[in-house]
């Protein structure tokens, strides 16, 4: 009998020492996973407002497995923002992740559909409700395609002209464009050979060729066209 309840006791205290034992476990498996869980975002790069609505974007990762959080799923949410160029991520262990932010360049602004979009030079039109800084930027009329206005805007940086004196953009269907700078004088371009008619304007422009001129048409192969201000 004595044996029995020996026994007795000799398995009651085995229980409980497998039973506190996995008590124990558990609660460092909760306090390991714990302390890998994302708790601080580090957004570098943007104004108060941008942070703020890049953050809002991203709080859905906050208390997640930094482990498991890769960089696309964080690429993935920053990719809206049109008005990024460049991103890095990187992972900050135990904890936390530093995002490191570009903006991309604003060459001009334009309305479409009774909305106003900004141009971006890395090609993507961004809603004016994601600007919150004041930008001069020059007005592009007509319906073009991104890819039209950034050759553009690659040929006059390759002449050195100064895109900041171009005050409005206008494009037509025929793909071309006329220019308006700041100063007051349009130059017409043809819609082929544009790069020609440039080197053409740089000379007028070298020569003091312009002064009194408010029309510069290079519309014409072989043909400059100038229009004075009296006329």
């Amino acid at each position: 009998m004595l044996q029995s309840i020996n026994k007795y006791k000799l398995y009651l205290y085995i229980f409980f020492f497998i039973f506190l034992t996995s008590i124990f476990n558990l609660n460092i498996f909760e306090h390991y996973q714990n302390k890998f869980n994302l708790k601080k975002i580090n957004i570098n790069g943007l104004n108060y407002n941008e942070k703020k609505i890049v953050m809002f974007e991203l709080s859905n990762f906050k208390n997640s497995n930094i482990f498991n959080l890769s960089k696309e799923d964080v690429l993935g949410k920053l990719n809206k923002f049109n008005f990024l160029e460049k991103i890095y991520v990187q992972k900050i262990m135990p904890s936390s992740i530093n995002i490191n932010l570009s903006k991309t360049p604003i060459l001009g602004k334009t309305i479409i559909n009774g909305v106003e979009y900004f141009i971006g030079k890395n090609g993507k039109l961004i809603n004016s409700s994601e600007i919150f800084e004041i930008n001069e930027a020059p007005q592009v009329f007509g319906e073009f395609e991104i890819e039209d206005f950034l050759n553009l805007y690659d040929f006059l940086n390759n002449h050195h002209l100064e895109v900041g004196n171009v005050k409005k953009y206008f494009f037509f269907k025929n793909k071309r464009w006329d220019l308006l700078f700041s100063h007051g004088l349009m130059l017409k371009l043809p819609s082929k050979k544009v790069d020609d008619a440039l080197k053409i304007y740089n000379k007028l422009l070298n020569n003091d060729s312009l002064t009194n001129v408010k029309v510069v048409d290079l519309r014409i192969a072989n043909q400059i066209i100038l229009t004075n201000n009296n006329e």
